[in-house]
């Protein structure tokens, strides 16, 4: 067992299983029983534990402790090939934040479509007080001993979608939890499971090619919570965004157009014009084409919203998408003329009220 520990913050790795906890204070957070590292691949699933070369040392620098892990040789198919990656593990001393690092050295010999690591957290017990917190849509927080599965995600999960709108999530234990930011979201994404009724739910990231390279070091940051519930979560990633330098609260976004506050007390609605989904495109249905692609006139959009000013739904936001000629999604950035079929410019331009 290889331990490491700043001021009150204890982090282990146990050799035989490449398995990770840490704790601070009374509560402690390891990886479930049955995850075990490992990536897949065009070639296969390829644990880290199949590596032929694995070494690990303890780092210590000037800004925090941790260990290194270096994976080197794998075999597919009776062939040793070279690919090769390092993980680190680490305590930023003056935070006290934790941090994993996925690194890769050599990508020969093996093309990676997706790595699931650092792993999911173990909370076993059926308590509505122990929660998971998604950025999925709107927000999603689910108890322990929550009676709904939690079914599919959208967009799989992947960070920066309606899926995962922020690229965070939470878990605690009564007052005692954490939230794992991943600082590099951009071709990452997590899982999650929560059966009927629980008693669990579990929540790991994983990390996927860009331009079919893993090329560039994947990491995750964890901040440990005691004595705080969802909302301390969100005032850290909050203070983490203006540290990054992308803080744009509503006030300043207001004093830069106007029109935002106009938006205060709106009711916002979704709606679409066209839809028209290329074959080619992982969307496509071909086995129920009616599914594929779709047209509403603005004119029928312009009566909806007629009808909900008059029920009494007071001011409203429409975000229309689809409004554009080819299509929604399609042929960005020459997105004009407004859908000629809907009505085109004159009936898109039309007043509601």
């Amino acid at each position: 067992m290889l331990d490491i520990k700043i001021n009150a913050i204890q982090l282990r790795m146990d050799e035989s299983n490449l398995k990770f906890s840490f704790c601070k204070g009374e509560t402690e957070w390891s990886w479930t029983k049955d995850y075990r590292p490992k990536m897949e691949c065009k070639e296969g699933t390829v644990f880290f534990d199949e590596a032929l070369e694995i070494h690990h040392e303890l780092v210590q620098n000037g800004i925090g402790k941790g260990i290194r892990s270096s994976f080197a040789g794998f075999e597919i198919e009776g062939t040793k090939v070279p690919y090769a990656f390092e993980t680190y593990a680490w305590i930023e001393e003056t935070t006290e934040d934790i941090f994993f690092e996925w690194v890769p050295i050599c990508e020969e010999g093996i093309t990676v479509e997706k790595v699931f690591w650092p792993g999911e957290m173990e909370l076993e017990e059926k308590k509505n007080d122990w929660y998971t917190l998604l950025n999925m849509q709107q927000g999603v927080l689910i108890p322990n001993d929550w009676e709904t599965e939690l079914t599919a995600i959208p967009f799989d999960g992947f960070f920066e979608t309606a899926g995962g709108y922020m690229p965070w999530f939470s878990q605690f234990k009564g007052r005692n939890g954490y939230i794992a930011i991943c600082t590099t979201p951009w071709n990452a994404g997590y899982q999650a499971e929560h059966p009927e009724n629980g008693p669990y739910t579990h929540v790991g990231v994983r990390f996927e090619p860009s331009l079919g390279r893993m090329d560039y070091k994947r990491v995750v940051r964890y901040t440990l919570i005691e004595d705080g519930d969802y909302n301390d979560a969100c005032k850290i990633y909050r203070d983490y965004v203006r540290e990054q330098g992308n803080l744009c609260t509503l006030n300043e976004k207001a004093a830069r157009v106007a029109s935002v506050d106009d938006l205060i007390g709106c009711s916002f609605i979704h709606k679409g014009i066209k839809t028209f989904v290329q074959p080619e495109s992982d969307f496509f249905d071909p086995e129920n084409p009616d599914k594929n692609n779709n047209l509403t006139p603005f004119a029928v959009r312009t009566k909806e919203m007629k009808e909900l000013h008059e029920l009494g739904a007071g001011k409203l936001y429409l975000h229309l998408d689809g409004w554009a000629e080819p299509g929604y999604d399609n042929k960005h950035p020459d997105y004009t003329p407004a859908c000629e079929e809907a009505g085109g410019w004159k009936d898109m331009k039309e007043r509601t009220c």
